[in-house]
């Protein structure tokens, strides 16, 4: 899990200069997460499930994250199997962008300019291929690594230049990363929250399936 305390040196040695076109956010960002469809939602949010779900998990992960990685991997297709897909839970990744972090916003641009149905997809390409990207990113390849997993979502150049340069979806991530740790206090990518209550895996151990399952069966017969 990666903490405020090792999130700086995880990629110490590491400046990027990405020259992608991406646009720096103004801490003074207009507000974009307002009210959500639910209490537990926020306006930004793009969920997965049904609306009428009593139970709402909410994710906050960076996509250059080797743990969001393993959780999306191994936990997330779970989730939607078994808890989304029956309707018992609506399901949100909220971006948390770690070291790198222009790379790490980047990509989660990329997660936000792609049509709703292809943004799971998308994600999960850019963890799958969170090694070359970086890898690439370091000998000053980022576009062409960030471009080709865009391209395999159906996006040409021109959009992808597009998407690193809209503002408004800037804002957004700045808004969405403020709203974490001011009002949910997240400090570790990935977080987990059930209907608002943190999940907390044990100490010295990652996130597990039967983490999220008990908190949402708790949740779930709390709204019985």
């Amino acid at each position: 899990m990666i903490t405020k305390r090792n999130i700086g040196t995880i990629f110490a040695a590491t400046t990027l200069a990405l020259s992608l076109g991406l646009t720096a956010c103004s801490k003074d960002a207009s507000k974009t997460v307002g009210k959500g469809t639910s209490e537990y939602e926020i306006a930004s949010d793009i969920p997965v499930g049904s609306k009428d779900a009593k139970v709402v998990v909410v994710e906050y992960a960076s996509v250059m994250c080797p743990h969001c990685a393993n959780f999306q991997n191994n936990i997330v297709p779970k989730i939607m199997q078994n808890l989304v897909e029956p309707g018992k839970v609506r399901y949100v990744f909220r971006e948390f962008p770690t070291p790198p972090v222009d790379l790490a916003s980047a990509g989660h641009l990329l997660g936000r300019c792609v049509d709703p149905s292809k943004r799971e997809a998308m994600i999960n390409a850019l963890m799958a291929q969170q090694q070359d990207i970086y890898v690439s990113a370091q000998a000053g390849g980022a576009k062409q690594a960030l471009l080709k997993v865009a391209q395999s979502a159906g996006m040409n150049e021109t959009q992808f230049d597009n998407c690193m340069k809209d503002e408004a979806k800037l804002k957004t991530l700045a808004d969405v990363m403020k709203y974490g740790e001011e009002h949910d206090k997240v400090d570790a990518t990935p977080t987990v929250f059930v209907n608002g209550v943190r999940v907390t895996p044990p100490v010295g151990r990652e996130y597990e399936y039967a983490d999220v399952e008990k908190a949402v069966n708790a949740a779930l017969a709390k709204a019985k």
